[in-house]
């Protein structure tokens, strides 16, 4: 049987009103202090079929096992429940883990998630030599599971988790959610504008 992110993604490719139209309907309704919406008790099913869309996403960011329903939530990364364990053990400094489909999700938790994604973080890590073959490199006695253990106790890590801060703030500070390829024009537009005038 197939997983309930892929069941759902489904669900919404008969609609004539686009994906992104009917999440950020689900995530403005968050916004809103007069609905009782505050909070979803999983995450809302438009939201989640974006998020399984997100390239990377379809495997587990720390050990590739298919069909991910555990979310590192400050990076924006799924996880299989192995490694959402090994996150636990990190303590919620370092990684806050959720339940995909057991969980509430709050609006700040929902966007960390949209604008996040496993291929953007693996290749923050591979970038910074903090891949289990970066590590490797300097110790043979390196396993995949110090890797996880490790790399989220960086310096880099702490930085990509401020970083994640910051944008999901400028997004919910923008106004209604346009999807990921927006914020991001928008963000660079922010940028170029903000050099300009120095």
């Amino acid at each position: 049987m197939a997983p309930a992110a892929i069941l759902r993604s489904h669900d919404f490719a008969d609609s004539d009103i686009p994906l992104i139209d009917i999440a950020s309907d689900e995530i403005e309704r968050m916004r809103n202090p007069k609905d009782d919406c505050r909070r979803y008790h999983s995450f809302p099913p438009a939201c989640l079929a974006l998020l399984m869309s997100i390239e990377g996403n379809h495997r587990c960011v720390d050990c590739g096992e298919p069909n991910p329903q555990w979310a590192a939530v400050r990076y924006g990364g799924l996880l299989c429940l192995q490694c959402s364990g090994v996150h636990r053990s990190l303590g919620v400094q370092v990684s806050s883990v959720r339940s995909i489909s057991m969980d509430d999700w709050s609006l700040e938790e929902l966007l960390s998630m949209l604008e996040g994604g496993n291929r953007q973080l693996t290749g923050f890590f591979e970038r910074h030599a903090l891949s289990v073959e970066g590590c490797s490199v300097n110790s043979k006695t390196i396993t995949p599971e110090n890797v996880t253990r490790l790399r989220y106790k960086t310096k880099a890590a702490l930085f990509y988790r401020k970083q994640m801060e910051l944008h999901v703030q400028k997004i919910l500070d923008s106004g209604p959610y346009r999807g990921r390829e927006s914020s991001r024009r928008n963000h660079c537009h922010l940028e170029r504008r903000n050099t300009t005038l120095e």
